[in-house]
């Protein structure tokens, strides 16, 4: 089967998982992604896909977006990413990895386990600058900034719409900023542009499915089933980088 099936599939379920959750799709994506093209590919790839997506959100959910938030996030994120570019360019990609493992595990762990919904407003407003620089970081290295921005929105009380419209407020112009870093890095190339253009037409249709999934499906019980999926998922990622580490 072509390489380009594997690709088309995960980038649709991961958009899906974007399009119903407000973010998500790099989590879900870039483990397999990784394994077929290697993550100085499927890196800036994703943060392709994360600004198509982000802009199409982005443009139905702008009236409800927390701006205050959104903009400190992205001042702060913007100091991170720089990092994420560098340690994505000359980091020890085995290392990368195991490290993407550990979020993609510590995160749904987190959500399945030690998220309480009745819990908010438990951390200090100046923790927003905290949680951005990680994203930045994150994102830079691995176009996984989500999982900060969105512990810090359910620990901050949002809403579910103010949740998906206020990750998209931040992520939109975030992403554009990682695109600016990996083209100056060369992380741009021809392979990830035809990879990206072959894969958009699946992402608009998951953009389309992932709204009604959102009307259709009590978020809650989904984020159980989705991030129990991604703990499994993480788990082995995780298990696979160490075994080629000590290969």
């Amino acid at each position: 089967m072509p390489i380009e099936v594997y690709i088309i599939s995960i980038i649709f379920l991961g958009s899906l998982i974007y399009s119903t959750f407000g973010f998500g799709d790099a989590l879900f994506s870039m483990p397999f992604l990784t394994l077929i093209i290697g993550i100085k590919t499927a890196t800036p790839l994703m943060t392709m896909n994360g600004t198509t997506l982000a802009l199409v959100l982005f443009i139905k959910h702008r009236n409800d977006i927390q701006w205050r938030a959104a903009l400190k996030l992205l001042l702060a994120s913007v100091c991170g990413i720089p990092f994420g570019i560098y340690f994505l360019k000359y980091g020890n990609e085995n290392i990368i990895k195991i490290i993407l493992g550990l979020i993609i595990t510590s995160v749904s762990v987190y959500n399945l386990y030690i998220k309480k919904d009745a819990i908010t407003q438990i951390i200090p407003s100046f923790s927003v600058y905290f949680f951005g620089f990680i994203a930045g970081i994150l994102g830079g290295a691995f176009n996984t900034g989500g999982p900060a921005v969105a512990i810090y929105g359910t620990l901050s009380g949002w809403t579910q719409l103010q949740f998906v419209s206020t990750l998209q407020g931040y992520f939109l112009p975030n992403d554009v900023f990682i695109l600016i870093g990996q083209l100056s890095a060369g992380l741009l190339n021809k392979t990830v542009v035809y990879y990206y253009l072959i894969c958009l037409p699946f992402l608009l249709l998951a953009t389309l499915i992932g709204n009604k999934i959102r009307k259709m499906i009590p978020t809650t019980k989904f984020n159980r089933y989705l991030f129990g999926i991604l703990m499994c998922v993480g788990l082995v990622f995780l298990l696979r980088a160490l075994l080629q580490l000590q290969a």
